[in-house]
Formats: structure tokens, C-alpha cells, sequence
């Protein structure tokens, strides 16, 4: 296993912002030295995994997918 991890996928998307959010973007990447795309990204992580009602949903929808997809598998295993 390597100790250095893969970079995950980077993908361009085109989001419109508030004048102010926008501004405040561009002075929270100068003040921590970074880029707006980095400052994004982690503010977006940050908010959404502490949001503890889609954390309970994403698990729901998982489980719900994980046990669709063991059904469908096993009719097709008895067909």
C-alpha cells in the first residue's frame, strides 16, 4: 500500500455566486494563501458532512441501494 495517495478527480463546473459570497471567496483564498477552487472545496465538505440530517439520509439511500442491488443479484443468480 503506498503511503501517498491518489489526488482525487478534478472536474470543472460552472456555479453562479452571490456578488458578496464571491468577494468574500477571493479574500478568504488570498488570506490563507490558496486558491478559490481549494477554499471551495473544503467549504463545501466542511458544511455538507456536518449536516447531520443528509448524513442520516445518505446513509438510508445507501442501505437502500446496497439492498436492491443484493435482490436483483440473487434473482439473477436463481434464474
Amino acid at each position: 500500500m503506498s503511503i501517498i495517495k491518489k489526488a482525487p478527480a478534478i472536474l470543472t463546473r460552472e456555479f453562479r455566486l452571490e456578488e458578496p459570497v464571491s468577494l468574500l471567496l477571493d479574500e478568504y483564498a488570498q488570506f490563507i494563501e490558496s486558491s478559490p477552487d481549494h477554499v471551495l472545496n473544503s467549504a463545501i465538505k466542511k458544511t455538507l458532512w456536518r449536516d447531520q440530517e443528509y448524513r442520516k439520509w445518505r446513509e438510508q439511500k445507501r442501505s437502500a441501494d446496497n439492498g436492491a442491488g443484493k435482490r436483483s443479484s440473487e434473482s439473477q443468480a436463481k434464474s
